[in-house]
């Protein structure tokens, strides 16, 4: 299955959560609205959880992995904050519905993945200090981010995206 068909049944599988709920979305429902045999999914995913997994990675890599020689490393920061806010109804869905896949270290991996681009270009990446921070740092961001959904009155993306690139700053400033 070709990369563009996997985002096509990623995308009507996030539109389904986003309307009916993860425990309501069926692999059945989502080749019907692709207009895909359904043998094709089981090609390519093992189930929906797979699908979810799969769904999470591609994102966080095209927000992620693929700016980071592009984009300033706050902007990124921030268009994750903006990604998580927009769909706030998927993650939602996702985060309570499941525990088959860890939707917060999937997301986790790929801002330490960042976070260890920026110690590169700073010449920090040997310094244990500065790596240990790293591991640690990106869960504990990247809970923030998703309890922020559950709030009553949610931040919004900016302000806490500002606030975690001053944390950001600071820790390695002091490097």
């Amino acid at each position: 299955m070709s990369y563009i068909t996997q985002k096509k049944i990623s995308q009507i599988f996030r539109q389904d959560v986003m309307q009916k709920g993860f425990k309501h979305v069926s692999v059945a429902q989502i080749m019907h609205q692709a207009q895909i045999r359904r043998q094709s999914f089981y090609d390519n995913f093992d189930d929906k959880y797979d699908l979810l997994a799969w769904t999470i990675q591609a994102t966080m890599e095209d927000i992620i992995d693929s700016n980071l020689d592009y984009l300033p490393w706050q902007e990124i920061i921030s268009l994750v904050f903006f990604e998580l806010q927009e769909n706030a109804k998927f993650y939602k869905s996702v985060l309570k519905s499941q525990v088959e896949v860890d939707v917060v270290r999937e997301i986790a991996w790929h801002i330490q993945i960042l976070l260890l681009h920026i110690l590169r270009k700073k010449g920090l990446i040997k310094n244990r200090q500065a790596y240990d921070f790293v591991e640690t740092y990106c869960l504990g961001l990247t809970y923030t981010m998703t309890n922020n959904l559950f709030l009553p009155e949610p931040k919004e993306y900016d302000e806490l995206a500002q606030k975690v690139c001053n944390a950001i700053e600071f820790a390695f400033g002091n490097y």
